[in-house]
């Protein structure tokens, strides 16, 4: 009963946190919408497909692939596209950006569509996925399914994927795994880069919580420095904090590796040379132009309040 009654209060306030998303939209549009198109407007998508994974739905963290098109045509009909894979001074443009995290095998569905539609994307993947280990996050999402244990992103580390992984038996990582995925092979991957219109960049390689690491540790764990696989080969040096959160001392010490832009936090500024870009979540709850514009309207609110701050 009482696991009834939280599903239930997480329900409503999904449904709650989702009106008043759209109500600001429909506020912000009616006002003409300012500041919408003086900087790079970018979105992260992480699983398109209409039967996602526990790990995905659970997070909200996925759109079906009939809300996907209705999300690129809303876009389309209010942005120019930012072509990251063509032009090299896309960091300087206005527009809208459309970025994948995680790697999803869904992802590549939606680069194709993409393709089509001479749409660019930066993909920001963690090689340990893609070579068939478990998402770092995701295991720790299962463990606390399975345990019953409180989540905290936090604990996405190293020690505790190794920790985590060495708890459960055979049975239990199968499901972990299915809990988690899919995401894309070397096979798919591959395909992924053969695109015109994709970028690959990195996402740690794997997917740990970037505050909860040593700053020796998230040098480790930058895929960009290790190109000498053929796997990471043709990575930009573009980097994406997973659960979207980085402090500045890590921030800088990533850009200190060679990373032109570092997709993180809640304000556009920039670090030296290098640009540090909020994203917006293209997940499911973005079904109209009012709750589009809704986040955009957010995630500026966000901004200027952090700056102020």
């Amino acid at each position: 009963m009482a696991k009834e009654r939280v599903s239930a209060l997480r329900i409503l306030r999904k449904y709650f946190l989702n009106f008043v998303k759209w109500a600001i939209g429909c506020l912000y549009l009616a006002i003409g919408a300012p500041g919408c198109k003086s900087r790079i407007i970018a979105f992260v998508v992480h699983e398109v497909g209409d039967n996602p994974r526990d790990h995905a739905r659970l997070t909200s963290t996925y759109s079906t692939k009939k809300n996907f098109l209705k999300q690129i045509t809303l876009l389309s009909d209010h942005f120019d596209f930012i072509d990251p894979s063509k032009d090299p001074l896309w960091t300087n443009k206005t527009g809208c950006l459309i970025t994948f995290d995680d790697g999803y095998r869904g992802s590549l569905d939606a680069a194709l569509v993409l393709e089509t539609k001479k749409i660019s994307s930066i993909h920001l993947v963690n090689f340990e996925t893609i070579n068939g280990k478990l998402n770092s996050s995701a295991l720790l999402h299962f463990s606390c399914v399975e345990f019953g244990t409180e989540l905290d992103w936090k604990n996405s580390t190293p020690k505790n994927v190794e920790t985590l992984s060495a708890r459960l038996t055979e049975s239990e990582l199968t499901r972990a795994f299915d809990f988690s995925g899919p995401y894309l092979d070397p096979a798919e991957f591959k395909v992924l880069t053969s695109l015109t219109h994709t970028v690959v960049g990195d996402h740690f390689l794997n997917h740990f919580y970037g505050n909860s690491l040593s700053t020796e540790e998230v040098i480790q764990n930058l895929s960009f420095n290790t190109q000498s696989s053929t796997s990471t080969q043709g990575i930009r040096p573009y980097f994406a904090a997973p659960h979207g959160e980085l402090d500045n001392l890590r921030i800088r010490k990533i850009i200190a590796q060679g990373y032109e832009v570092v997709f993180a936090g809640s304000s556009w500024t920039k670090i030296g040379n290098t640009y540090v870009i909020p994203r917006i979540d293209l997940n499911n709850s973005i079904k109209s132009k009012f709750s589009l514009f809704g986040a955009i309207a957010i995630l500026l609110l966000k901004s200027r309040i952090k700056t102020r701050s």
